[in-house]
């Protein structure tokens, strides 16, 4: 069985030390809307819960009613959620990765056989996203504006005189899954501009 953590540890580094991912265009279940709390807000932990119960359905593949082409068992890609901040509160985009065999065609069978008792079906959708290229380090619980990360993150991009993107937004992965607490890693990246110097020990994916 494929699973994300073991197969692809680099790109889900659970390391301090700083490192870069280049993630193309990939398919993902995703959802979005605005939250008071970050990621303890009851909007956004709702809208997760959904998408990630529609990605753990698609993840049963033929066995459980969904015709996978060419279909692989593998443990469903952890929640991740782009945050932007906008006045009083965040707005958020979650993102779940979907294997290269999934389409739309199995998004579409497994909204089927959800109930929607805490969802809309338009709230959640099957899109085809890039990342970027990215700096990436944990953090430790739930992320907050003076979190650890954000300090590693930035003093790796000026000491490499990188350019940060977007400087109101950053890209949280829950690889311990949610809700967040203290014990819990999360990975926090941000989008950056290499300004044409090399990244050391890039994944690309």
């Amino acid at each position: 069985m494929f699973n994300w953590e073991t197969f692809e540890p680099a790109e889900y580094s659970r390391d301090e030390k700083p490192s870069f991912v280049e993630l193309t265009k990939r398919s993902y279940v995703t959802a979005e809307g605005d939250a008071d709390d970050h990621s303890a807000d009851p909007n956004f932990l709702r809208l997760a819960a959904a998408a990630a119960r529609i990605a753990r359905t698609i993840s049963g593949g033929p066995d459980k009613g969904i015709p996978v082409s060419g279909f692989k068992e593998y443990v469903p890609y952890p929640v991740q959620a782009v945050w932007t901040a906008q006045g009083n509160n965040e707005h958020f985009k979650i993102w779940i990765k979907q294997p290269l065999f999934i389409d739309e065609a199995d998004f579409a069978a497994a909204m089927t056989q959800i109930d929607f008792d805490n969802f809309d079906e338009d709230e959640i959708h099957f899109e085809h996203l890039a990342e970027g290229t990215e700096i990436q380090t944990i953090n430790h619980g739930a992320v907050t504006a003076d979190a650890p990360a954000f300090q590693v993150l930035n003093e790796a991009i000026k000491s490499g005189d990188y350019q940060r993107l977007h400087a109101d937004q950053h890209r949280e992965v829950y690889i311990d899954g949610l809700p967040v607490d203290a014990d819990k890693v999360v990975l926090v990246r941000f989008e950056i501009d290499p300004n044409g110097r090399s990244l050391p020990g890039l994944v690309h994916n």
